[in-house]
């Protein structure tokens, strides 16, 4: 389950603030037991690796957009 409280992006500590309540709202109801490695925010839109390798795209309103 993820701690959204505190998530750490590159050595730093993201506060769950700035994460977009769509992306919260979507990891909580789709994928509740995944284990978030990192979460990037470049342009318009935020990438999520998740510790099982897969990687969810969401776009700046933090709709999901796509997985790889």
């Amino acid at each position: 389950m993820v701690n959204w409280n505190l998530i750490n992006n590159d050595g730093r500590k993201t506060s769950s603030a700035q994460i977009r309540k769509n992306i919260v709202s979507f990891m909580t109801r789709n994928r509740p037991c995944s284990v978030i490695d990192s979460i990037e925010r470049k342009y318009n839109t935020y990438k999520i690796d998740l510790m099982n390798g897969l990687c969810l795209v969401f776009d700046a309103d933090g709709h999901f957009v796509k997985s790889n």
